[in-house]
């Protein structure tokens, strides 16, 4: 029997270890760890620029997940040759015809509808990771600001919620931002890797973004610019022109307003926001995170002098589990049990970036959702 029973430990044990070892994209046989533990593949994602082939080899070097991080089978990575010339970076473009002004569609005065929205144009994707697809996402915008030296930087994100509009932070569009940055002038859709003029993993390219004018801004009227806790802190803006829905520029359903969260519900945050190592990131990442206890958060923030209001949410909390600054007024996501995505919050700030124990605060869109709606009907005349 006892025979028997060391057999059995054997046998599992053997198991786990066979399980834990991995073959890299290269051939060779290492380790499945979390991605945080694999020095060559952090530095390999911390190169600027960052080459395209260095990206596909870390799609395929994931291997699970750790939590909500994911595992990648660590190795080196192929040697890359330098390039002699470097592209220019998209991000000096001015924004494409700045007086058009499209004229007035009734639709654009509502969200868009429900059975048309937060589509995932690749229904069979496997979720998670960190890297996105192409077509991941695709109501991601990119806010663009034209600075004291007369070209665009793009600091803040946000999501589209109609051919005419989208949501973002209030303190993306009003406040600090504006002397420290510039004067808010631009969104980009479709957009992918801001390194290149054409965007393409193993093979498949996106159509070119589109980058329409803002033409104007609705901060929510109670945001006060310096504010410790962010109140507030939530703005719907309008284009000059009505973006084109196509596979890479779609929509986001806005959430429903009897939803309530539990702690531990899965969210997602997407962006081009800074790394582990406080780098930016040139292509667009993704994460996934839990809901964080409302209560045990409050107190958390109240401890640094920010008091909290029930018009806001916690999320992650985990070492890495967090949107950082460069995703200011992105959203906040859940996938329905329908494939649907819907937006559920605004990134607004945290404690640091990625703090073990400290979760991010987002603006809670259900509770807006009143204003959202009001703000797009009045101002689409």
């Amino acid at each position: 029997m006892k025979c028997q029973i060391a057999v059995l430990c054997l046998s599992l044990l053997w198991s786990y270890v066979v399980s834990e070892s991995c073959k890299t994209p290269l051939g060779v046989t290492s380790k499945c760890v979390s991605l945080y533990d694999c020095k060559e593949l952090v530095s390999a994602f911390e190169t600027r620029p960052l080459p395209s082939s260095v990206v596909s080899f870390l799609r395929q070097s994931q291997c699970g997940f750790e939590g909500y991080v994911p595992r990648v089978c660590c190795g080196p990575i192929p040697s890359t040759r330098p390039t002699t010339t470097v592209p220019p970076p998209r991000t000096t473009k001015a924004p494409v015809a700045p007086g058009v002004i499209d004229p007035v569609v009734p639709e654009d005065s509502y969200p868009a509808p429900q059975d048309k929205c937060g589509i995932d144009t690749n229904g069979d994707r496997i979720y998670g990771g960190q890297f996105t697809d192409l077509d991941e996402y695709p109501w991601m915008i990119l806010m663009g600001y034209l600075t004291k030296e007369g070209k665009m930087s793009y600091q803040c994100g946000g999501v589209l919620v109609n051919n005419r509009y989208g949501l973002t932070a209030a303190h993306c569009v009003v406040g600090e931002i504006e002397s420290a940055v510039g004067k808010l002038k631009s969104a980009r859709l479709g957009e992918y890797d801001i390194q290149s003029e054409i965007d393409c993993i193993d093979k498949e390219c996106a159509d070119p973004y589109q980058e329409v004018p803002i033409m104007s801004t609705f901060p929510h009227p109670g945001f006060v610019d310096g504010k410790i806790n962010r109140e507030d802190d939530i703005a719907v803006v309008r284009f000059s022109q009505r973006v084109k829905y196509n596979y890479f520029v779609q929509p986001i359903c806005l959430v429903d307003p009897n939803l309530r969260l539990t702690e531990g519900s899965d969210v997602y945050v997407a962006g081009w926001g800074k790394t582990l190592l406080g780098t930016r990131s040139p292509v667009k990442l993704k994460l996934g995170m839990p809901i964080f206890n409302k209560s045990k958060c409050f107190e958390k923030y109240k401890k640094v002098g920010a008091e909290l209001t029930d018009k806001q949410i916690c999320a992650g909390g985990a070492f890495a589990e967090d949107a950082c600054r460069g995703d200011s007024g992105g959203p906040l996501m859940r996938r329905r049990p329908n494939g649907v995505w819907e937006s559920v919050g605004v990134v607004s700030f945290g404690y640091g970036c990625g703090r073990d124990g400290w979760p991010g605060v987002y603006s809670s869109v259900a509770k807006y959702l009143p204003w959202i709606k009001e703000t797009i009907r009045s101002s689409n005349v």
